[in-house]
């Protein structure tokens, strides 16, 4: 088997990754690795870390969903303000 290479990946290829293989505990590492060189981020323990991570991947998913929605808006007749309206956000 092939030894995947995490340090070549980006945050957002190793972030896919991890939500894939959640259980891949050297992923999970190298992502940590990856957020703490970000610039303001300080992990002092592992609860905070799977928070932040948490937090981030959360985002994500808004932000895939939102896109998802105004894809789904341009196919059919109904805007996408009425389907934000409809859907509360």
């Amino acid at each position: 088997m092939t030894k995947v290479n995490f340090q070549g990946m980006t945050k957002q290829e190793l972030r896919a990754y991890v939500l894939e293989h959640r259980d891949d505990q050297e992923a999970f590492h190298a992502l940590t690795d990856k957020l703490t060189e970000e610039p303001g981020i300080e992990i002092t323990s592992t609860e905070q870390m799977h928070k932040l991570i948490e937090a981030r991947l959360d985002e994500a998913d808004v932000r895939d969903a939102y896109a998802a929605l105004e894809e789904i808006s341009m196919l059919g007749t109904t805007p996408f303000e009425d389907i934000k309206r409809e859907l509360g956000i």
